[in-house]
C-alpha cells in the first residue's frame, strides 16, 4: 500500500510535537519547597518553665519513687494502665516543649521584667544575649532534652519503672546544665566542711 504525501507530512508534524512536548516537560523546573510556617512564639522561656516544663517533668520524676521515713519504706511506680497513660502524657509533653524552646525569635521574658533573685540569677536581658551569642549551644541543650525524654517514652511504652527512673536522672542533668549556663552561671556552690581538718596536729611526744 502506498502512503501519501500528505499523510506522510502529517505524521511527522504529529511525532516532532510529541517529541517536543515530552522534551518540555522533562526540563520544567522543579516546585518550590514550601514556605516555612511562621512562628509566633507569643509565651516566653519563662512561661513555658513555669506552664508546661516544671508540670510534665515532675510528672515523670515523681511517677517512680523511693520515700524511706519513720514508717518504713515507701515505693511509688506506675501500676494500672492509667498510670502509664498519665507519665506517657507527661513526658510526651515535656518532650514537645524543647522543640519549643529552640523556635526562633523566642525571649526569655516579656519586657521590663526583672530577676526574682537578682545577684543569683541573671537578668532577662543578660540571658537573651548568652542564648543569641550561640545559638547553636542553646539549640544542642533543648535536643539533647528532648533525646532522654524520647528514651523515656519509649521505657514508659515497655513499662518499664526501672529505666524511667534512670533516665529521670539524666533529665534532671540537661536541665541543670542548661541552668548552670544561661540562668546563673556565676552561682559558687560552699563547700561543704571536711571532717577531717586540713592540717591536724601533730601527735605529743
Amino acid at each position: 500500500m502506498r502512503t501519501s504525501p500528505a499523510l506522510l507530512i502529517g505524521f511527522s508534524i504529529f511525532t516532532l510535537s510529541l517529541a517536543t512536548g515530552i522534551g518540555c516537560q522533562s526540563q520544567a523546573p522543579a516546585p518550590a519547597a514550601p514556605a516555612q510556617p511562621q512562628y509566633m512564639p507569643t509565651a516566653t522561656i519563662k512561661d513555658l518553665m513555669l506552664s508546661v516544663i516544671d508540670g510534665a517533668a515532675d510528672v515523670v520524676w515523681l511517677s517512680v519513687t523511693t520515700v524511706v521515713d519513720e514508717k518504713g519504706m515507701l515505693e511509688t511506680k506506675p501500676i494500672t494502665d492509667e498510670d502509664w497513660v498519665k507519665v506517657r502524657h507527661g513526658a510526651v509533653t515535656l518532650m514537645e516543649a524543647a522543640n519549643l524552646l529552640m523556635i526562633p525569635g523566642r525571649r526569655v521574658a516579656r519586657p521590663g521584667e526583672k530577676s526574682e533573685t537578682p545577684g543569683v540569677e541573671l537578668e532577662p536581658e543578660e540571658m537573651d544575649a548568652l542564648i543569641e551569642k550561640d545559638r547553636g549551644a542553646w539549640n544542642a541543650r533543648a535536643k539533647a532534652l528532648h533525646d532522654v525524654v524520647e528514651q523515656v517514652v519509649e521505657a514508659i511504652d515497655a513499662k518499664d519503672a526501672e529505666k524511667v527512673f534512670e533516665l529521670g536522672e539524666q533529665i534532671e542533668l540537661a536541665c541543670e546544665g542548661c541552668h548552670k549556663q544561661y540562668w546563673y552561671p556565676n552561682e559558687v556552690i560552699p563547700e561543704f566542711p571536711s571532717d577531717t581538718p586540713s592540717n591536724p596536729p601533730s601527735s605529743a611526744k
